[in-house]
This record gives structure tokens, C-alpha cells and sequence, in this order.
């Protein structure tokens, strides 16, 4: 999950494992189920929505100026200052993680090629160890136990339930690794992280920063204005899904579901499969339906 699958693409990562995905696609081919069965991945409940008493303590100062902006773009509700509250203060580590990235990128010194150098290797087409008989298994039970959904996902939109569950495994590993961060406060994180002081315990990493803190804000601005239309598509979708904001898992950019979508790509590109009204990612009909909707366009 990096840059636009950090930025989280599904037809970049298609084509990033497509080695991987066409193996997938061939071995699952042979005998994958298409009974129609009832979905055993239950997942709608994972994150229920919070019925309880809004936190009345203070919003922490770290965070007004993201609370401000989105008030006064028509954003504002019951449950912000409860997250607020609850998430104690921004963490540097999304925005600088992302900044020292782009900083040795721009500024690190490049090694000089010698004629004596030997030429890499090309890297290989397939992560070692996705391309295994256990892992085509899980695929094949994982087909069977949800059929209906990749039923109507591929009646839907045309895309192979072979396709649709390889990506599923290479994204999350069929819903079991959903990511270590909590999206939401990442998002929030990066998107209130403007100024250098904002990540001041990466600068050091930086060799010359103190010189090229205009370049460096400059790049902060462009990533937080970024993470603050990733935050509002979130902040959007945990509403209509009455998910707990503060309980959804994500990857180190904000990229959610069983899919890995970015939030902004939810509206777009979202499709309710199993006819409740909302798209919840983490719900295998709603997951399946999507990306095979994205996929489609």
C-alpha cells in the first residue's frame, strides 16, 4: 500500500501484481465454486456506531484549526468534538513519514553508475510467497463461503470473481489484515500538519532542512489540503455507514476496507452490494460490488 495505493489505487495495483493476479486467476479457475451460498463474513458489525453521550471535555488546541475549517465548511456535528476530544493530539508520523519520503527523493545525493557495476537484476513479477496451494485454497473457500456477492458483483459489472477475489487477497489478505493505523486519526493527523514545526521530530532526519523549510512547507500544505479531502470523504462515509470513526482500521495513508479504497474514491466508485441503503467497505457484498465497479469504469 504506497503513494496511490498509499494513494490507494486499485487499477495501479492490478497492473503493480499482475504477475501475481494472473496466476491467481489461472489456478483459481480450475474448480472455484459458484453455488450460491449465504456470505459467512459478517463484518457489518465490526464498528457499530456510537449510541452513547458525547464527550463534553475540551477539543485539544492541536486541533482547532482543522475543527474550524471544517465547521466553517458546513461539516460541523455532534460527534466532532467527541473525536476530537478522544484522539488526544496529531501525531507527526503521517506527515513526516510522507515528507522525509519526498525529501530524499528530491535532495538525497544519487549514486554515480560506474562501468564496472553489475547490472541489477530485474525485480520479480510476484511477491514471493502470494503464489502458493494454501493461498489459492483460502481463495477458493473464500469464493464459496460469499458466492452470492461475487455473484452479483460479476453479473453487475462484468469483472471475473477470479479477478475480484485475487486483488481482495493481495490487499488485504481477504479481509484478515485490514492495516495497523486508525484512518480516521491519520487523515486527521496529516491533514492538521502544516507547518515544519508540525514535524519537528523528523527535521533532524533531513540533512540541510533548516535551509529549505520553504520547499518543505510548501510540500506540507499540498499533502495536508490533500489529507483534508481524504478526512471530509471519511468523516462522510462513517456517517451514512454509522461506523465508530475512531475504531476503523486503515494503512499508513488512510486507505480502508477489504478493497483498500481512499476515502474520496468511495463516492465514486462505492456500490452498495447487498442492498442496505449504505457502502460499507468492511462488508464483503459492499467490498466485492465496488471494486469490481472501479474496476468496470
Amino acid at each position: 500500500m504506497e503513494e496511490q495505493i498509499l494513494w490507494c489505487d486499485c487499477r495501479v495495483l492490478a497492473h503493480r501484481f499482475s504477475g501475481a493476479l494472473l496466476m491467481l486467476f489461472v489456478l483459481l479457475g480450475t474448480g472455484c465454486a459458484s453455488q450460491e451460498t449465504s456470505p459467512s463474513l459478517e463484518q457489518s458489525a465490526v464498528f457499530p456506531s456510537y449510541q452513547g453521550s458525547y464527550a463534553s471535555a475540551p477539543i485539544p488546541a492541536e486541533w482547532i484549526p482543522l475543527y474550524q475549517r471544517l465547521r466553517a465548511d458546513g461539516l460541523d456535528g455532534p460527534d466532532l468534538p467527541r473525536y476530537f476530544s478522544m484522539m488526544g493530539t496529531p501525531s507527526q508520523d503521517p506527515m513526516g513519514r510522507k515528507i522525509k519520503e519526498l525529501y530524499t527523493k528530491a535532495f538525497a545525493p544519487k549514486p554515480k553508475p560506474t562501468p564496472s557495476a553489475k547490472p541489477s537484476k530485474p525485480r520479480p513479477k510476484v511477491y514471493p510467497g502470494v503464489i502458493t496451494a494454501e493461498n489459492v485454497e483460502k481463495c477458493r473457500a473464500f469464493l464459496a463461503e460469499n458466492a452470492a456477492a461475487f455473484d452479483f458483483a460479476e453479473r453487475t459489472y462484468g469483472v471475473p470473481r477470479e479477478i475480484a477475489v485475487s486483488l481482495l487477497f493481495v490487499e488485504t489478505r481477504l479481509g484478515t489484515f485490514l492495516g495497523k493505523e486508525k484512518a480516521f486519526y491519520t487523515l486527521a493527523s496529516m491533514a492538521s500538519s502544516r507547518q515544519p514545526d508540525d514535524i519537528s521530530s523528523y527535521l533532524d532526519r533531513l540533512p540541510g532542512a533548516s535551509g529549505r523549510l520553504g520547499w518543505i512547507q510548501e510540500r506540507m500544505e499540498q499533502r495536508s489540503d490533500w489529507a483534508y479531502k481524504e478526512f471530509v470523504a471519511l468523516l462522510g462515509n462513517v456517517r451514512a455507514s454509522h461506523l465508530d470513526a475512531l475504531g476503523v482500521p486503515g494503512s499508513v495513508y488512510g486507505a480502508i476496507g477489504l478493497c483498500q479504497f481512499m476515502p474520496s474514491n468511495i463516492a465514486p466508485y462505492g456500490a452498495d452490494g447487498d442492498g442496505d441503503g449504505t457502502v460499507n467497505l468492511f462488508t464483503v457484498p459492499d467490498a466485492v460490488a465496488s471494486l469490481s465497479n472501479y474496476l468496470a469504469m
